[in-house]
């Protein structure tokens, strides 16, 4: 029997090697950038290959997912038994996870390097520029990828009732402070761009008997220097002295920050609020709740994102084609 644990790791480590793999493409196809003639090279070679390169690594994470469900389930003493649905992993290839064709997200890092180019920024510099962008957009989708087939993996099995956050170190500290939450599948997943933080399928069981996976306890495993980087050096040291962490990273959200007299102050409240806000949650698509305006269907994130609760949402999985 797979060992609690042993299959969230073997499923992150097969993830990520995906993930470095097409990374590594990316820089290879990016290298062929001709600066002699940008955007010749650019939809020719460049684009072409990093969208193969993409496209490849978001079926590979797809189809893992009902493999890791499977060991999730083991781990928990349950066998397997038939599910309601199989993933589609080609389904989820080709768009980022906001209905955006690959290929025009990808578009936008291309647009970086040359606007960097007009500004006179030095043409080595503005090619770094460019090439991370395309990296960042190009990992975060396949992030995006292998959370949502996970998605689509468990509510095809009724045993599964919702998700763990996982976070893996090193981390920032909005992720942190998010660590071993429980969530429905229709609650959708708070992320920020490469936020490699993952799900973990919980039974009605664990949801009842909830382990041990908490900032406090993740904090605790940091090195100090994971701590202050993570942190900062005075907000980690207030959190070794005890200071609550919610409180102290809530303190620092976007606009609860202001300086009086050469100080920093928060506007946060005391209390302790949770950290449930949206770090690139999509927005739900306007009118028709499961038609997006740039594809023929809606992506996988935006289906999460809409269903009322994990029936309808297995039914919309099936509809559209991530489950059959």
């Amino acid at each position: 029997m797979t060992a609690p644990g042993q299959a969230e790791a073997e499923f992150y480590l097969a993830h990520q090697q995906l993930v470095r793999q097409a990374a590594n493409q990316t820089q290879a196809a990016w290298a062929e950038l001709d600066p002699a003639d940008p955007v010749g090279s650019w939809t020719e070679q460049v684009r072409p290959q990093t969208v193969a390169a993409v496209e490849q690594a978001q079926v590979e994470t797809a189809s893992l997912a009902p493999v890791y469900v499977a060991a999730v389930l083991l781990a928990a003493g349950l066998l397997a038994a038939p599910v309601a649905a199989v993933v589609v992993a080609r389904a989820f290839a080709g768009y980022a996870a906001n209905g955006l064709p690959l290929a025009a997200l990808f578009d936008l890092a291309f647009g970086h390097y040359r606007r960097a180019l007009a500004v006179g920024v030095p043409a080595s510099e503005a090619r770094t520029m460019g090439l991370s962008r395309l990296l960042k957009y190009a990992t975060t989708e396949i992030s995006d990828t292998s959370r949502l087939a996970v998605t689509a993996a468990s509510v095809a099995d009724p045993r599964i009732v919702g998700y763990e956050r996982t976070v893996h170190l090193p981390a920032c500290g909005r992720c942190i402070l998010l660590a071993g939450r429980l969530y429905r599948y229709t609650t959708g997943f708070d992320r920020h761009p490469q936020c490699d933080c993952g799900m973990r399928p919980v039974t009605r069981t664990q949801w009842e008997s909830h382990r041990d996976n908490n900032p406090r306890a993740l904090f605790a495993a940091m090195t100090r220097a994971q701590q202050n980087k993570a942190f900062g050096a005075d907000d980690a040291a207030a959190i070794r002295a005890g200071a609550d962490i919610s409180r102290v990273v809530n303190a620092r959200r976007p606009g609860a920050l202001y300086v009086a007299g050469g100080h920093e102050y928060t506007r946060d409240s005391t209390t302790v609020r949770g950290a449930g806000r949206q770090m690139g949650q999509l927005a739900r698509p306007p009118g028709d709740r499961y038609r997006s305006t740039r594809t023929a269907r809606p992506t996988a994130a935006q289906l999460v994102n809409t269903a009322r609760d994990e029936t309808e949402l297995a039914e919309l999985l099936r509809r559209f084609g991530y489950l059959r």
